[in-house]
């Protein structure tokens, strides 16, 4: 695959921002609804809004991608499966999906959507992504943690496209792994709500930011993904502005096609930048710079050093600096120290040339110039601090927002109507809809008139979600038609058309939740057994367990597991397995299973394909599948897991429901949750928590281990796997 081949996808969390997104030379944008949203702080679309993208989308010839990627509580699952029928009506490009069991509802329900799979998915290797195919998906977001190597053998070889990030802010946890603003704040960020606890100072350490990610840009390593085979880049940022999205869609347009820049790293860091990084794109060393711990937010792009503040007969103070980068008044500027903290922002409201001390609206680069500061600002800038742009008017004036006309985009279903024109009545039948109009209708005095007329009422149907494809006259007495009469019928066709629409849509969610209402039906009510999980190498808590469970990796032999637990324990598998270390793991199954180990944990698709290809008949499911509703319990029922761990993110009507399904669920009673699961070795974390290597990074908080409120007479997990 090409780099012309390779689609370039936008973020856009308003209908501004895809207009933006398309005129800068985005081949597809990815937006989210009101609800079921990742990030349901960005403004979103409304159906009248995604209906009219869909429309400006069609008519260029671009694609809309809708992320309903967030796990659905069993309560809303009417809802989603309405958004659901939503979206196929309207025809989107695609839908992106965390949750398996919304997956399972549409791929049931609605065929025609393109399933894409989320990179809340944890998609990480070969076994994972053919395990989405397997399931429908035509495409998957692969985790950002990858290397080039391991992406290039996953596009080859798993079967349906896939997609990678290239720009954009990065999380600190694996995608979907993360807990901590909902286990610290009640806002969960597989539901969409995320407190972005990772850019959070690190205990007493006000300005160290231990978590904090700096930003990807791959920049021209963009077309290292494409010739890899990666279909879809993507940059990030649904939060962001139409500028942001205009400046990078433009920035990788150009590198893409080879085309002379006109967008620069420079330009980009003026509207908005931490600083970068590539994360593991050329390999994972354990020395990768990928962390920021010392500054938050945007900084802007370097253009001098302070070179003195200095003060006039007035007693104004003026920081004076030689730009690299044409100024002008009203631009913003940032001052950061040389250890990398900032210090303080403003915008040049006073800006002279230091050389003749008058004053400029503007300035060209290489000059050196004085900015008026306040008193405040003065006491903080010192000599040798960094000067960067934080915002450039310049760039503004680049991109200005594009202008939309409804009238200017037709509908994306085409009409072919069916007009009959009888002295008395006269109908008008499209896609199975027909209306009609009764009265006295006289002999035109211009027979030919009446096709033109027609096809003129017909014709109006901008702001709708139609088109007039053709239109088959039947006037075998030549009869006059009044354009009043011909408009209201037009009128009433669509009215029609929607209504039926409608209904079909009602009728399909119906359907869906007669499908939920069986499996509740089939299901049998789950025992109320008691179960502990631990590391190898821990000791069992007391108590009188049914069964206990060990968390082991791919290097864990028979021997590693006490023999006097071998007839009641279950093996399970980590949660993040490397592609290339994913042969190891295999091997180590086949070892335990014929030392006679027959009941499995999987954590993820990717365990859990390869544990049922090898013939696992006991298998069961870990909570990081993240079954939050009985669609997703049907469908890992229907891919052989027999019992499925409730994610701790549960409130408790939520779990209320689970234990009322009738399948069979187990409940966390206790356990030290994991706050991230993570690649990424954190800064300097002080007190509050612990971070221990098990595979990926498992940081928990310092505290005593959460008792969790269970429904009563269901089956349980005390759960020390997760501490210190």
């Amino acid at each position: 695959m090409t780099a012309n081949d390779t689609e370039l996808l936008a973020p856009a969390g308003d209908f501004d921002t895809a207009l933006a997104a398309f005129a800068a030379g985005a081949d597809a944008v990815y937006c989210g609804m009101t609800a079921f949203s990742a990030r349901a702080f960005a403004k979103n679309l409304d159906e009248p809004d995604l209906r009219a993208l869909a429309r400006v989308a069609k008519a260029r010839s671009r694609k809309i991608y809708v992320t309903l990627n967030t796990v659905v509580e069993e309560d809303e699952m009417d809802r989603a499966a309405e958004q659901l029928a939503l979206l196929d009506d309207i025809g989107v490009d695609g839908v992106i999906v965390q949750d398996l069991g919304v997956a399972r509802i549409a791929r049931e329900f609605f065929p025609s959507l393109a399933l894409h799979a989320s990179t809340q998915l944890v998609a990480h290797n070969l076994e994972g992504v053919l395990a989405l195919k397997e399931l429908g998906f035509v495409r998957a977001v692969l985790a950002r943690e990858l290397t080039l190597a391991e992406i290039e053998s996953i596009a080859k070889r798993g079967g349906i496209e896939i997609e990678c990030f290239i720009h954009g802010a990065l999380c600190y946890s694996l995608s979907g792994l993360c807990l901590f603003s909902a286990m610290e704040n009640g806002r969960s960020g597989n539901r969409g709500r995320c407190a972005y606890c990772c850019r959070m100072a690190g205990g007493d350490a006000k300005n160290t930011f231990p978590f904090s990610m700096r930003d990807l840009r791959l920049g021209a390593d963009a077309r290292l993904l494409a010739a890899a085979g990666v279909k879809s880049l993507k940059i990030e940022g649904r939060m962001k502005s139409p500028l942001y999205v205009a400046s990078a869609v433009r920035h990788y347009r150009e590198i893409l096609d080879g085309s002379p820049s006109t967008v620069s790293t420079a330009d980009l860091e003026t509207v908005f930048s931490r600083r970068t990084t590539k994360l593991y794109l050329h390999g994972r060393t354990g020395e990768e710079d990928v962390l920021d711990s010392s500054s938050l937010g945007h900084v802007g792009t370097e253009i001098g050093t302070v070179k003195r503040v200095t003060r006039d007969r007035e007693g104004r103070a003026w920081l004076r600096f030689h730009s690299n980068r044409p100024l002008e008044r009203h631009d913003g500027l940032q001052i950061v120290a040389r250890d990398g903290a900032k210090k303080c922002g403003f915008g040049i409201g006073e800006m002279r040339l230091a050389i003749s001390r008058s004053v400029a609206f503007s300035a060209e680069a290489h000059s050196d110039v004085e900015v008026l500061l306040t008193g405040e600002q003065a006491a903080e800038i010192a000599p040798g601090d960094t000067v960067c742009c934080s915002m450039s008017n310049e760039m503004k004036r680049r991109f200005p927002v594009p202008s939309h006309r409804a009238s200017d985009y037709p509908g994306t279903t085409g009409l072919d109507v069916a007009l009959a024109i009888a002295p008395h009545e006269i109908s008008a039948e499209a896609l199975g809809a027909r209306v009609t109009a009764t009265g006295g209708f006289a002999a035109a005095k211009n027979p030919a008139a009446t096709r033109e007329a027609a096809e003129k009422a017909f014709s109006r149907l901008g702001g709708t979600d139609y088109f007039l494809s053709s239109l088959a006259l039947d006037d075998p007495q030549s009869l006059f038609a009044p354009a009043g009469v011909l408009n209201d019928l037009r009128r009433r066709l669509v009215a029609r058309l929607d209504e039926d629409r409608t209904a079909r849509r009602e009728a399909k969610v119906a359907a869906a939740m007669r499908s939920l209402a069986a499996f509740h039906a089939a299901s049998e009510c789950g025992s109320a057994a008691r179960r502990a999980r631990i590391r190898v190498g821990q000791q069992v808590p007391e108590g009188d367990w049914a069964e206990v469970i060990i968390l082991v990796g791919a290097d864990s032999q028979p021997c590693d597991v006490p023999q006097e637990l071998a007839a009641r324990c279950r093996l399970a598998l980590p949660v993040f397995t490397p592609d290339a270390e994913f042969a190891r793991l295999r091997h180590m199954v086949k070892r335990h299973l014929r030392e006679g180990f027959a009941k499995w944990e999987a954590s993820d698709l990717a365990t859990l394909r390869m544990l049922k290809s090898l013939g696992v008949a006991d298998v069961t499911a870990d909570w990081t599948l993240y079954a939050f509703n009985s669609a997703a319990l049907a469908a890992l029922r229907s891919l052989g897991v027999s019992r499925v761990v409730a994610s701790p993110e549960n409130t408790p009507a939520n779990l209320a429901a689970l234990a009322d399904s009738g399948a069979e669920v187990e409940f966390l009673e206790r356990q030290a949750t994991p706050l991230f699961i993570s690649l990424n070795k954190p800064g300097d974390c002080h007190e509050p928590f612990v971070v221990r290597r098990q595979g990926p990074l498992w940081i928990t908080a310092r505290r005593e281990p959460r008792r969790f409120e269970t429904p009563p007479g269901v089956s349980t997990r005390f759960d020390i796997s997760w501490d210190e």
